[in-house]
């Protein structure tokens, strides 16, 4: 278990900012929780993402963004579908703890 004290901001992206970025937020929000991290999941559109991506320590999306914003993106498909959810969390952990290397 991590606990290092801050509130670590994600946005969580999708097409809409609905359905799918509201699942990834739940799971997100829980599963960090669980390893000691304090999280704000803010959930988005794709398209509102680029006046807001410099607030976030994190983003992350449904689909693969590329390197074009301000923080670290991780695309969603394991959260989406439980298959490597476990590495996908342990990839965010390391990103927002330093601990990525």
């Amino acid at each position: 278990m991590v606990t290092t004290g801050k509130k670590y901001k994600i946005a969580s992206v999708c097409g809409a900012g609905l359905a799918t970025s509201t699942w990834i937020a739940t799971k997100l929000t829980e599963s960090l929780a669980e390893r000691g991290l304090d999280v704000e999941v803010t959930e988005m559109k794709i398209m509102d993402l680029a006046l807001s991506a410099s607030d976030f320590d994190l983003i992350v999306s449904a689909s693969k963004l590329g390197d074009v914003y301000d923080a670290p993106t991780v695309v969603s498909t394991s959260i989406l579908t439980g298959i490597g959810f476990d590495d996908t969390v342990d990839e965010i952990v390391g990103i927002l703890t330093g601990e990525d290397g």
